[in-house]
């Protein structure tokens, strides 16, 4: 009679686990798999069986044998959690993600399964969720560096770039030399405007990783924005390249092909981005774009109208260029949408680029009619409409008891404030802004705004309501003689002297001023103005 003891169900699984754990994967899928033969409803031999096709990358092979293990024992959250890994890896991500939920509502402060929850609902589109579980990872875990990291590409997309280069930032210190969280870090760089330190990380994604089709895209933007036009065109054929089905690398070659002039290679790219992203919004806008500078106005409206299908709310402007390709009449005014980013994104660089390189000088303008027109004054109740950065307030803070601002772009706003010369700053539509101030305001003063508008009425009659009787509306504007308004090729508004004057007596003004000036530069050339100083009667 032998003495052999047969082992245990718990010994073997035992025996098995220390075969995984000491990196035997061959013996303990041996052991694993002969005890889900002989005991088919004890759950850790299919969880381990689980565990060891994560381990090859075979999700679908993992969550049948997951699948089993939580049948069995359903409410253990390390099933739930391997089950949303190998959901991960087929690509169920919803099914994953309810996983994840499970995990969460038997242990609510796993920070892992926060983490990856965030992750999953980064992919299904609910950045709002994602953020907020990536921020309880790194609560419950500060040095979950995958959590860090989806952090700082969620607030990106959010447009917090700031706390986004924090996020990565703490994502690096945890995990140096991370392509990813570099590419991260170097776009919010590029958004807050440290166009040179971007370069630099970016440099260093790519070169961790060279066939980071994304990454290269990325450099070849930051590039584009430093004019080194030869170095951004390299990047964005690299990533052509390295992934010839990424859209943004495509998209990123015509912009450059773009500011080098050469529209037929822009157009080819942008053919490219659409064909491998057929939803990118902006890829069709750059189309039509394209399109309408190879003067084929029919194509540029044909891609102009797909974009409008893909972002109703137009935050490109395509509405803009539909009406310069004669696909519609000039709408009064650009969408607010597009307003909004527009000047978003241009905030960091405003100044320089205005004053800079378009010799912009609006607020000058603007002061010597107002001295001309008031004389020496002081102590008034100014607002600056489309106040932007708050290039026009050192002009306005000397004739003022209060000066407010109010912008649509909160971007702006927050520029303006750094200044410290208004005494209220309000991010806002102008004319709702004034029109909820009756009879309250001195001087209101719009430097360059009014180009953004093509039918003034609504502008000047909110205008004369928020002014006190013998009130100033001052404003610059573009000209054109032609007609009343005309939307330009820049996409700005010009207007007409009669028209001005015309809509100012109906609003309640006498036009104590208008004349031909010159507030900026386009292409190096003086762009026809006008300066307008109107008095409520």
């Amino acid at each position: 009679m032998s003495g052999h003891k047969e082992k245990s169900v718990a010994e073997a699984f035992a025996e098995a686990m220390n075969a995984y754990q000491n990196g035997n994967g061959a013996e303990a899928r041996r052991l694993a798999k002969r005890i889900a033969d002989h005991h088919p409803t004890f759950g850790g031999a299919h969880y381990l069986l689980g565990l060891l096709s994560l381990d090859r990358a075979q999700g679908k092979q993992a969550a049948g044998h997951l699948a089993k293990a939580i049948t069995i024992t359903p409410r253990q959250p390390v099933l739930h959690m391997a089950m949303g890994r190998a959901l991960e890896l087929t690509g169920d991500v919803a099914e994953a993600c309810l996983h994840f939920r499970t995990v969460l509502g038997l242990m609510p402060h796993h920070a892992e399964a926060h983490a990856r929850l965030g992750n999953g609902l980064r992919l299904l589109g609910k950045r709002d969720e994602a953020m907020a579980q990536c921020r309880e990872a790194v609560a419950q875990d500060p040095a979950h560096a995958d959590a860090w990291n989806c952090l700082a590409g969620l607030l990106q997309e959010a447009g917090q770039p700031a706390e986004a280069a924090e996020a990565a930032r703490k994502a690096l210190a945890l995990r140096p030399d991370w392509p990813a969280a570099l590419n991260n870090y170097g776009v919010a760089l590029k958004e807050l405007g440290r166009l040179t330190e971007a370069a630099v990380i970016l440099e260093g994604a790519v070169e961790l990783r060279p066939s980071h089709a994304g990454a290269r895209a990325n450099l070849a933007a930051v590039y584009r924005a430093l004019d080194r036009l030869a170095d951004a065109r390299s990047q964005a054929e690299a990533g052509t390249r390295a992934d010839p089905r990424h859209a943004e690398s495509w998209m990123e070659l015509g912009l450059v092909r773009q500011a080098l002039k050469h529209s037929d290679g822009a157009a080819a790219a942008f053919e490219r981005a659409v064909a491998a992203k057929p939803d990118l919004a902006k890829a069709w806008f750059c189309l039509g774009e394209a399109r309408r500078q190879q003067n084929k106005p029919d194509l540029a409206r044909k891609a102009y109208g797909r974009y409008l299908v893909l972002d109703p709310a137009d935050h490109c402007g395509a509405a803009l260029g539909l009406a310069l390709a004669g696909g519609t009449n000039a709408p009064a005014k650009p969408p607010e949408a597009y307003v909004r980013r527009l000047f978003d994104d241009y905030a960091e660089r405003f100044d320089d680029s205005l004053v800079g390189k378009l010799e912009y000088r609006a607020p000058t303008v603007l002061g010597q009619a107002l001295a001309e027109v008031l004389g020496p004054v002081s102590g008034l109740d100014v607002v600056d409409i489309g106040c932007g950065t708050g290039l026009a307030a050192p002009v306005l803070k000397p004739l003022a008891g209060r000066l407010d601002g109010v912008d649509l772009s909160p971007a702006m706003i927050a520029k303006a404030a750094e200044r410290g010369l208004y005494d209220h700053l309000e991010t806002g539509d102008v004319v709702a802004y004034l029109e909820a101030r009756p009879g309250s305001v001195d001087l209101v003063a719009a430097a360059d705004v009014l180009v953004y508008l093509g039918d003034l009425e609504p502008i000047f009659v909110a205008a004369a309501k928020a002014l006190r009787d013998g009130g100033t509306l001052a404003f610059t504007a573009e000209k054109n003689d032609e007609r009343a308004w005309v939307l330009g090729p820049t996409q700005r508004y010009a207007h007409s002297p009669a028209y001005i004057r015309a809509h100012a007596e109906a609003a309640g003004f006498t036009v104590a001023l208008l004349e031909d000036a010159v507030t900026r530069h386009e292409a190096g050339q003086p762009v026809p103005g006008l300066v307008a100083v109107l008095r409520k009667s």
